[in-house]
């Protein structure tokens, strides 16, 4: 493996099998072209390495594990401990497989061990061979330590592909040793083979992500069903608010008309707790955008309940801009998080204001936190939650709805203060 395209060649194909197998245990920073354009750049260090030492099994071991290591923690969202882990075990599997495939393979079909040395065509095969055998092993790998997972299983049928195509690699090397052969022959079976090798992780990869897409696009579903649900709430909510205020109203003016009768100063004094303990049933936001005091109300409400202190300024803008159904997308979401975080913060609080800025409502909803978040590739704080698969697709959601109004969002995190901070901008004038 002296040369420089095989050489490299192998080392793309371990670059698209090390992708497939990291992307089933973690999730990908990036997207599939600019991961595999990385994970090219990264690899192809490993083919340099290999042919400056002539294919040593023990310096290939190294830089392989090395390269692997590089590639997950720079293109996947994994811990360091656990990718040098897999690193190191897949560069294992490797190995054993090459092993396995030489070993079998020469001694099924009684070929020389080192007969591929003398051919490159002979060596293509040997090396398709044994790097089907490792992708085959890193998806099982893969497999079991998703097992706890949930996610995307792959079908037992898929497995039929892959396995006719090892078979028609083994019988091509065979061939290829057996019979005496043209060069355009064996060029045209080696063709065939890498793409055979090809298609089959191929394969794989597009069904990891399509079956990634798919289930985004259920949670995003999801998300949907969920802000109707919101919606359906706060209607019900303003109708049982209203007719609570209605009642809260008429009561106090009852209250006001039996304290003017009475004469008794401990009754009076027990009619004036009454009088204050109506008024937190009073409407709180009066903005003039009844989404927008809807919103707020149950965010004061919720505060309360939870121990946080909410403050709130919408004077010089009420939002109106924004359709009801997208206020709720937005800010349900921003402030939910909002709430979570400062619940678990010091501090215990939360703000919301609005405004204006050259021709953009401005959002800026700020709460404590005590450590700063994690961005992920897309710019996004990442999920605290435990199953990072069924979390994290609020903010996706108020960044979609952004793009209706040439809005964004960015944020920011304090450290002396310990304050995380949103900021969202949107387009007043026109959506």
């Amino acid at each position: 493996m002296h040369n420089i395209v095989p050489s490299v060649l192998v080392y793309f194909f371990e670059m698209l099998i090390s992708y497939v197998f990291f992307s089933r245990v973690s999730k990908s920073k990036y997207k599939l072209c600019k991961a595999v354009l990385i994970g090219s750049g990264i690899f192809f260090i490993g083919a340099i390495i290999n042919i400056i030492f002539k294919n040593s099994i023990l310096v290939n071991t190294i830089s392989y594990s090395a390269i692997s290591f590089l590639f997950s923690v720079i293109c996947f969202d994994i811990k360091t401990k656990k990718a040098l882990f897999y690193s190191v075990l897949s560069s294992a599997f490797m190995c054993a497989t090459e092993l396995i495939a030489i070993f079998s393979i020469s001694a099924l079909f009684n070929i020389e061990l080192t007969s591929y040395n003398d051919n490159i065509y002979i060596l293509l095969a040997d090396v398709l061979t044994s790097k089907f055998l490792y992708f085959i092993t890193l998806l099982i790998l893969s497999g079991i330590i998703n097992k706890n997972q949930k996610t995307s299983k792959i079908p037992l049928s898929f497995y039929l592909f892959p396995t006719a195509a090892l078979s028609s690699l083994v019988m091509f090397w065979y061939i290829m040793t057996t019979y005496q052969l043209s060069k355009n022959t064996m060029i045209v079976i080696t063709c065939v083979s890498v793409f055979l090798f090809l298609s089959t992780i191929l394969l794989f990869i597009s069904y990891h992500y399509n079956a990634e897409k798919e289930q985004e696009l259920l949670l995003l579903r999801q998300e949907s069903e969920k802000l109707n649900t919101d919606l359906k709430y706060f209607d019900i909510l303003v109708n049982q608010n209203n007719n609570l205020r209605a009642y809260a109203h008429d009561t106090k003016n009852h209250l006001s008309a039996i304290r003017n009768l009475n004469t008794n100063s401990e009754i009076e004094m027990h009619l004036l707790k009454m009088s204050e303990s109506l008024a937190q049933y009073s409407k709180v936001c009066h903005s003039g955008n009844h989404t927008l005091d809807v919103v707020v109300d149950k965010y004061v409400t919720e505060c309360r309940l939870n121990g946080l202190n909410f403050e709130f300024d919408i004077k010089n803008n009420n939002l109106s801009t924004i359709e009801p159904y997208d206020t709720v997308t937005i800010l349900g979401n921003l402030l939910d998080n909002a709430l979570e975080t400062a619940k678990t913060s010091k501090q215990k609080t939360v703000t919301f204001e609005t405004d204006y800025r050259n021709d953009f409502s401005v959002i800026i909803i700020s709460n404590s936190c005590d450590t700063n978040p994690i961005l992920n590739g897309k710019a996004l704080p990442s999920t605290t939650k435990a199953n990072k698969q069924l979390h994290g697709f609020g903010l996706k959601s108020v960044r979609n709805t952004l793009k209706k109004y040439n809005g964004d969002i960015s944020f920011d995190y304090d450290n002396r203060e310990k304050v995380f901070v949103v900021t969202v901008m949107v387009d007043a004038v026109n959506k």
